[in-house]
């Protein structure tokens, strides 16, 4: 699946198997491996990491 932001798009494989954050930093780990994604802002950080446990059911 596709998380689009500020038009860039992120790729990600379910399901996730470990979520981490630091400030405006999402670490992942997907089927295909470990991700890392900085975002701009906290909160566009914080909508990913949800949009992240959202897919993950």
């Amino acid at each position: 699946m596709s998380y689009n932001v500020n038009g860039h798009q992120i790729t990600v494989n379910f399901p996730v198997d470990s979520i981490s954050v630091n400030k405006s930093s999402i670490a992942f780990t997907d089927s295909q491996g470990k991700n890392r994604q900085t975002f701009s802002k906290r909160t566009e950080a914080l909508e990913f990491m949800n949009w992240l446990l959202s897919g993950n059911k």
